[in-house]
């Protein structure tokens, strides 16, 4: 039994007509009160219908309107056709479906029912489906500036501009509040789907210079589906994609294929051994001297966030981090960090000089959150009050001409903490940098490994420069050579980190090194003065 003779015999026939009945005519059998666009629809359905040669079958969500053109209930209308004989059917005898107040679509469950359908139809026939997700980019922005009104004409503009250019056996569906996705049954391929992805892309690029859709840009991730698929995989894939069309600029077409299959795979492999190791508490800390170059004595390091994958071997740091970022769990996961990071430093030696410091790099995400000052006073207070021994990495994106850095800095060093900026790759911006806010800034390890060259020498030495000049100590990253050291030292740097000095060691390597270029006095006590820097990347 054919796919559209099982929905023939499953449908509530409120109206069947033979196939002559599908002639798109004012007498074909529709229901009272049917939104005139959504007869349009049908008739479009009926003309389509005519037209094939092989068995059709497609249903749509009509709405009933009443004499003010208010939706007051849905009916699902399928058309069908096969050879010589032809229904329209009409069911009402589920519950209503949910459409969307703005636009009247219909949300993800029907869509991805729709989905379902068009695939267990497609297995018998050898088609594929696709699924495409429209994001607007930058929808935040017209909220903000023009209103949350101005927002919903344009998201209601933009779905009837987008379902102008639909097939009639396309289901679009809003799925978010600036997003909506699109099931394209029937799809040849991935040269197809690319055209119809960027038919989509393009939605407004006519629109006129008056209209406010002029100014909107689309995103879109799609995907296709074949046998083997279903509606929540597909849906899900071109989420993915239209993530990847964001992260690389907006106004763009993604399409998800093996290698961002094989990013998401891998992002689950980590994103599970990071669970897994704050579960079992195996998440390690690898510490890496930095040297005050004027005496070669180590002067601090940075602590690096290491867990180990299924082979044993460590995994990326900088992975760890964004994955840790995307899950949420990048909170937990500095606070164990920073807890062992006070811990090696309380079991390291005592100095007669200034005692050690430990510079922890801190996340976007978790600067970001308005309780991180009060939770870092109470992890130091725990700790003993040692916040004068603590230094804070931030990345340079933290500091912000609108006021937000120097209101963070002042937050942090009112704690009696130093504060650091991370892989700085350019000169220093805005007069709030100071070594009233800033104590030192830690180059970007490109800006040495291009030092040898003329036009990287002269950039190494303007970028150092712009941070002496207010006062800040400068510390370069990646020293690996002695030319790296002698280059950086000349350039005026104070410390250096590298593999020159020290690989990355672990916590008992690290206090032996420490141990050992550090002569103690006779009373056992170290006569030079060391810092430790911490950070989980």
């Amino acid at each position: 039994m054919k796919s559209w003779d099982r929905r023939l015999a499953a449908a509530q026939r409120i109206e069947s007509t033979p196939a002559t009945a599908l002639d798109p005519t004012e007498s074909s059998p529709l229901p009272d009160g049917l939104h005139p666009d959504d007869v349009a629809a049908v008739r479009q359905l009926s003309r389509h219908a005519r037209t094939l040669d092989r068995p059709f079958s497609t249903t749509v969500l009509g709405r009933i309107i009443d004499s003010d053109g208010q939706n007051v209930r849905n009916v699902e209308i399928t058309v069908m056709a096969n050879n010589s004989a032809g229904s329209i059917l009409v069911s009402d005898s589920a519950p209503a479906m949910p459409t969307d107040r703005l636009t009247g679509l219909p949300g993800r469950g029907h869509l991805l029912s729709a989905i379902d359908g068009s695939l267990a139809e497609g297995r018998e026939e050898g088609r594929a489906i696709a699924v495409f997700n429209i994001d607007v980019d930058r929808f935040k922005a017209v909220n903000d500036i023009n209103g949350y009104d101005a927002g919903d004409q344009l998201i209601t503009a933009l779905a009837a501009r987008i379902a102008s250019v639909l097939r009639p056996e396309d289901v679009f569906a809003r799925t978010g509040g600036d997003g909506f996705t699109i099931a394209c049954p029937d799809v040849l391929g991935p040269a197809e789907a690319a055209a119809l992805a960027e038919m989509f892309r393009s939605a407004c690029s006519d629109a006129p210079a008056d209209d406010p859709l002029s100014a909107v840009t689309l995103s879109v991730g799609y995907t296709i589906g074949t046998t083997d698929a279903d509606g929540a995989v597909l849906m899900r894939e071109s989420e993915t994609a239209l993530y990847r069309a964001k992260s690389r600029g907006r106004d763009r077409c993604e399409m998800f294929d093996d290698d961002l299959r094989g990013q998401v795979e891998r992002r689950i492999t980590v994103d599970h051994r990071l669970r897994m190791a704050l579960e079992n508490d195996t998440i390690e800390v690898h510490y890496q001297p930095i040297v005050e170059l004027a005496t070669g004595a180590i002067v601090g390091a940075e602590a690096l966030l290491r867990i180990a994958g299924a082979d044993g071997r460590h995994l990326d740091p900088r992975e760890l981090v964004s994955a840790a970022e995307d899950s949420g769990l990048i909170r937990r996961i500095e606070d164990r960090v920073m807890h062992q990071a006070l811990e090696t430093l309380s079991g390291l030696p005592e100095f007669d000089a200034e005692p050690l410091f430990m510079s922890i790099n801190i996340s976007d995400q978790r600067l970001s959150d308005s309780r991180f000052p009060l939770s870092l006073a109470r992890t130091l207070h725990g700790a003993g009050g040692c916040a004068d021994q603590i230094h804070l990495e931030i990345h340079p994106a933290a500091l912000s001409k609108s006021g937000s850095g120097v209101r963070l800095m002042t937050q942090l060093r009112a704690l009696g903490v130093t504060v650091v900026i991370d892989e700085l790759a350019h000169t220093l911006e805005g007069d709030f940098v100071s070594n009233k806010s800033v104590d030192c800034v830690k180059l970007d390890r490109r800006i040495v490994r291009a030092i040898h060259g003329v036009q990287g020498r002269a950039r190494a030495k303007l970028v150092i420069n712009a941070i002496r000049e207010r006062g800040i100590d400068a510390c370069a990253v990646g020293v690996e050579s002695e030319a790296d050291l002698r280059a950086v030292t000349e350039l005026g740097c104070r410390f250096g980190q590298g593999f020159l000095f020290s690989p990355p060691v672990d916590r008992n390597a690290f206090g032996e090194l420490v141990r050992r270029t550090t002569p103690l006095s006779s009373d056992g006590r170290s006569t030079q003065s060391s810092g430790q820097s911490t950070s989980i990347t």
